[in-house]
């Protein structure tokens, strides 16, 4: 089974147990965040954790100067805010919305109930959490090692094996992010992230819009990582 069928059917079974299941004899609150609105910001209470139905959230942090450091891109079927499980307080980071979102929001002491009902629930977060740990590792790998073009490329690849769409010989990443948000988690520049794609589109490997990115030839994109 692939990666993304994995998680496809992990994002299933939370989907059907978050959307559907009633806690405390309350349905789970479902909020709309439109672009720009921050779901969370840093020194918040850490009291519930969240569920991604439509959209993407960003989630980030400050640095001096109120620099933006973002994390990572999350999407449907994603759940955030999760470290409120193993004991965070308050928010370190924040989740902020860059397309417009549909977000379920779940109280941390009913989580923890749900948990006692449904054995697999436990698992299945321990494994997102595991997965985002895994994550950051290999972000963290790609800033000491590699250059700034290649942490680009593994980027376009990493997002399109999580969220592509193949057509014929292409894919396809629908609605992808700003090049500032590119910039933001690969730890590079706006203008070289603009660079690296224009070199690609020259070279007939992708090509892109502010709707979409299109990979057409995804080998020759592979073969650009050193």
């Amino acid at each position: 089974m692939s990666d993304k069928s994995f998680w496809f059917l992990e994002n299933k079974d939370l989907n059907d147990l978050f959307s559907q299941t009633k806690m405390n004899g309350q349905v789970n609150n479902v909020a709309i965040f439109k672009k720009g609105d921050y779901v969370y910001m840093p020194e918040d209470n850490s009291d519930k954790i969240f569920f991604i139905i439509s959209g993407k959230i960003k989630i980030g942090s400050y640095r001096d100067n109120d620099k933006e450091v973002a994390h990572t891109i999350l999407q449907k079927g994603d759940v955030f805010g999760e470290l409120a499980m193993i004991g965070e307080t308050s928010r370190k980071d924040f989740a902020q919305a860059i397309e417009d979102a549909e977000v379920i929001s779940i109280k941390l002491e009913d989580v923890k109930k749900q948990m006692k009902n449904h054995s697999g629930l436990s698992i299945l977060i321990m494994k997102m959490m595991g997965a985002r740990v895994h994550e950051m590792e290999q972000r963290l790998e790609s800033l000491v090692f590699k250059d700034s073009r290649t942490r680009i490329i593994e980027f376009i690849i990493l997002s399109l094996d999580k969220s592509g769409q193949r057509m014929g010989y292409e894919w396809v990443l629908r609605n992808f992010i700003t090049h500032q948000d590119i910039a933001n988690i690969t730890a590079t520049s706006r203008q070289t992230v603009t660079m690296v794609l224009n070199e690609l589109k020259n070279e007939n490997i992708i090509h892109f819009d502010r709707k979409r990115l299109l990979i057409r030839d995804l080998e020759k994109l592979k073969a650009q990582v050193k």
